[in-house]
Parts: C-alpha cells; sequence; structure tokens
C-alpha cells in the first residue's frame, strides 16, 4: 500500500513550516499586547507601582512606560514580518523577542508575575524562531 507525501507527514508526524510560523507570529503578537499594555499601565499607574530598596535600574515610571511601549511596538512589527515573510524575519524574531526578555527582567522588580509571563512567552518563542525548519520539504 502507498501513501501520498501529505499522509505521510500525518503518519510520522512531521509538523508543517506553515503551522511554526504561526505559532511564532502568535507568540510574538502575544508578547507585543501584553509589553505594550504593561507600558501603558507605567504610564497610567506612575505613582502606584515602586520598586523594593536596593533596586539597582531604578528609572522613573514613565521611563519604563515609554521602554515597554516601544518593546511591545517592535514586537508587534517583527510579529508582522514573521506572518509575511518567515524566513527573513527568523533571526529579527530572534533578535526582538531576547531584546523583550532583558526589558521584562529588568521591569521584574516592578511587577515579578507580569515579568515572568513574558519572560517565558518570550523565550518559547526564541525556542520555536530558532529550531522551525523553514524548508517546505522535510527529510
Amino acid at each position: 500500500m502507498t501513501m501520498n507525501s501529505q499522509a505521510t507527514k500525518g503518519a510520522t508526524g512531521e509538523t508543517s513550516p506553515v503551522g511554526a510560523t504561526f505559532a511564532v507570529g502568535a507568540l510574538l503578537a502575544t508578547s507585543a499586547i501584553l509589553t505594550f499594555a504593561v507600558g501603558v499601565f507605567a504610564l497610567i499607574a506612575d505613582k502606584v507601582v515602586v520598586s523594593g530598596p536596593g533596586y539597582q535600574y531604578t528609572f522613573q515610571m514613565t521611563a519604563w512606560g515609554w521602554v515597554n511601549i516601544l518593546t511591545g511596538l517592535m514586537l508587534a512589527v517583527v510579529a508582522l514580518a514573521v506572518l509575511i515573510n518567515p524566513v527573513r524575519a527568523r533571526g529579527a524574531a530572534i533578535v526582538a523577542a531576547c531584546l523583550a526578555v532583558v526589558v521584562s527582567f529588568v521591569w521584574m522588580p516592578y511587577y515579578p508575575p507580569g515579568a515572568i509571563v513574558l519572560i517565558a512567552i518570550d523565550v518559547v518563542a526564541i525556542w520555536a524562531a530558532a529550531t522551525w525548519n523553514t524548508s517546505r520539504e522535510t527529510a
């Protein structure tokens, strides 16, 4: 009995690059929305959120708000680029997610649960972008 190539791929558990591309784009878009929301929150609630004593990287909350907003916009642009042309945007996705991890890590003393969630999403996006097979044919 012979199987066509689509049935063989389904039987062996291989995934298409389209699924991985969509996953990376969706993860980056989710991270962009959440990072943008954190930035807006930092701008609105600059008197509410404070860091603990002894934190070395203290800045004004409005500055952190703008950093998070710009990071969110950067992630949104890269997510769109990944969905449009995944092969060329793959490196940009990894770099943008790495920068977002750094911003979230430095933001951690201000809002630890949100920063941990953002770091986890960005790390999964980095892993997915670094390991997906961009070729149309799998070996």
